[in-house]
């Protein structure tokens, strides 16, 4: 017998902590394989190989920096409301 339920609907920070999540993991993937293409290519000599490896590496730069970026203004934004809190507690 089959129930009859429906799907709640995905909440805006879940959705976001999850596309967060994934750009974590494509920016470390980016930086592993980045820096190794940019380390073979240079040690064989291959400019195109470096260049690419290069590429790749300011990738996963740029998305781990995402990363990092939305946890520091997460952090601060909580102090923030905890500050705020405690304002209007003292009031």
């Amino acid at each position: 017998m089959r129930k009859n339920t429906t799907k709640q609907p995905m909440s805006l920070d879940w959705f976001i902590e999850r596309i967060l999540s994934v750009m974590s993991i494509v920016g470390l993937a980016c930086l592993g394989i980045g820096l190794s293409l940019f380390l073979a290519g240079r040690t064989s000599n291959d400019t195109i190989m470096s260049r690419v490896g290069a590429y790749i590496l300011l990738i996963g730069i740029a998305l781990a920096g995402v990363r990092i970026f939305y946890w520091i203004v997460e952090e601060m934004v909580g102090r923030g409301l905890e500050t705020m809190a405690k304002q209007d507690a003292i009031i």
